[in-house]
């Protein structure tokens, strides 16, 4: 697996709203290196919840190295003066000048002028000067806690990427996330954000704030414990009834046991479906590069790929004569397909094969992550409803890329700017990360369609419309 550093962001409006548990919770499934805190207190919180986790403050940034045994190494600055002291770290050897180093700092700040839609980096000149001086031998991207998640540009040559939740955002109350970064020996930073809410009890269906603590007041201070509990008990606390409770038990039951619940006698497509993902150059993509398919009835897997960065609609194009060849009539499965893979699809084809455009509007297009949660219609295990977590709860064993899909598109987007031997894939090895997906959905599949229906159990969110799984196009979104 290629080698990383793993950094979680909790700013003070995450601890304050996760109870212990959650914040055990969310650790355990992040799996940070380091983790990357506001103030004194709240580094003290973390020590006595997970003692063996790298804390750092961010008003007491500690210059020096902080985590990167192999692979890319993570160092730290109080101020742009420690570069002087990196530069040491490098004359002895703590700082690998053959492996790529971030450097965490709050020195840097992106500010966005709405109005004029100008950026500017604030303390560049004064940053920049002591990077200078200090003639630094290795490679270097710089991570600012003044800027958010998912921000990345390059000025003039100075890397830079943001690390925390809501620095840009306007609001006077932004919005409580938790921000896990990947960081990468090519320079490559993979960033999410999770809603904190996802751990504890209150990542349960029907669970909120106030009834996940009168839960924890009866003694149900865990999901295993709700698990685990006999029908009726937990109809003993103010305000849940029968229907609630069979609610709340399966959520607990199918995320602690690892298995997946069918909450309504809705059936699947039948007839051999056809499971697809799709690789984009971005949520907005100018381009599908790679398409992976696996045949249910053929038990075979193939794939679509455009490495040509001036051949934008090969892949494309190849596939829809494909579909409309072998597989025509046939429910085409994807993984939170109404939002992202088929109205990117049907865009595509319409754009650079309009011959196919007809067979495709009279595709069969069925989204599993629609049809089980948004729909109702199942109770799906794992940390979130993405793919890998509920593939991975239900036992798939990951072909183990090193992989994901926002640095997959990352490093197509960097190929599609300047293609040359620096930048170029390994495609064979990003072919290996869409089967493996594709491999998984079909896998997730099975366990939905092989699991008994619960009787009784409430909907999660709303009526059915039996349209939305057939051929509606959705809005954009990254599920997957």
């Amino acid at each position: 697996m290629e080698g990383s550093v793993a950094l979680a962001v909790y700013p003070a409006t995450v601890l304050d709203r996760l109870t212990d548990q959650g914040l055990r919770e969310s650790l355990a499934y992040l799996d940070p290196d380091a983790v990357l805190v506001e103030r004194p207190r709240h580094g003290a919180r973390l020590a006595v919840v997970e003692s063996d986790r790298r804390v750092l403050r961010r008003t007491d940034l500690p210059t020096g190295v902080v985590a990167g045994e192999s692979g890319p190494q993570l160092a730290c600055l109080s101020t742009p003066r420690g570069f002087e002291t990196l530069r040491g770290h490098e004359r002895r050897g703590d700082l690998d000048t053959a492996r790529e180093t971030y450097v965490l700092s709050e020195a840097l700040a992106v500010d966005i002028d709405l109005t004029a839609l100008e950026t500017t980096l604030e303390g560049r000149a004064a940053y920049e000067d002591a990077l200078d001086e200090a003639a630094l031998a290795g490679s270097y991207t710089h991570l600012t806690t003044n800027a958010d998640p998912g921000y990345r540009n390059d000025w003039d040559g100075l890397a830079v990427a943001g690390v925390w939740p809501g620095a840009s955002e306007t609001s006077a109350s932004p919005t409580a996330r938790i921000a896990a970064l990947r960081l990468y020996g090519d320079g490559t930073v993979a960033s999410d954000t999770y809603d904190p809410g996802r751990f504890g009890l209150e990542g349960l269906d029907a669970i909120g704030p106030t009834r996940a603590a009168t839960l924890r007041d009866a003694g149900y201070g865990t999901k295993a414990a709700i698990a685990a509990s006999d029908p009726g008990d937990l109809q003993r606390c103010e305000g849940i009834g029968a229907t609630t409770e069979r609610t709340i038990r399966y959520s607990a039951k199918a995320r602690s046991e690892g298995v997946a619940y069918r909450t309504s006698a809705e059936r699947l497509p039948g007839n051999d479906p056809v499971f697809v993902d799709i690789e984009t150059d971005g949520l907005s993509p100018t381009m599908i590069w790679l398409i992976g398919v696996y045949d249910s009835r053929t038990a075979e897997y193939r794939s679509f790929l455009a490495t040509d960065p001036r051949s934008k609609g090969r892949a494309v194009s190849a596939f829809a004569e494909w579909y409309a060849t072998h597989a025509s009539g046939r429910p085409l499965v994807a993984y939170n397909g109404e939002r992202f893979d088929f109205p990117h699809l049907h865009e595509h084809i319409t754009r650079h094969c309009p011959e196919y455009a007809d067979a495709w509007r009279e595709a069969w297009t069925f989204d599993l992550l629609w049809w089980a949660s948004t729909e109702g219609n199942a109770v799906l295990p794992g940390a979130t409803n993405a793919l890998d977590d509920v593939a991975e709860a239900l036992g798939w064993e990951s072909a183990d890329t090193g992989l994901s899909g926002a640095v997959v598109g990352q490093r197509f987007r960097r190929w599609l700017a300047d293609p040359s031997r620096a930048t170029e894939l390994d495609w064979a090895r990003h072919e290996r990360y869409c089967e493996d997906d594709v491999r998984a959905l079909a896998y997730v599949y099975d366990a939905v369609r092989d699991a008994d229906p619960i009787a009784g159990i409430a909907r999660s969110d709303g009526p059915r419309d039996a349209a939305a799984t057939t051929t509606t196009q959705g809005t954009l979104g990254d599920f997957e």
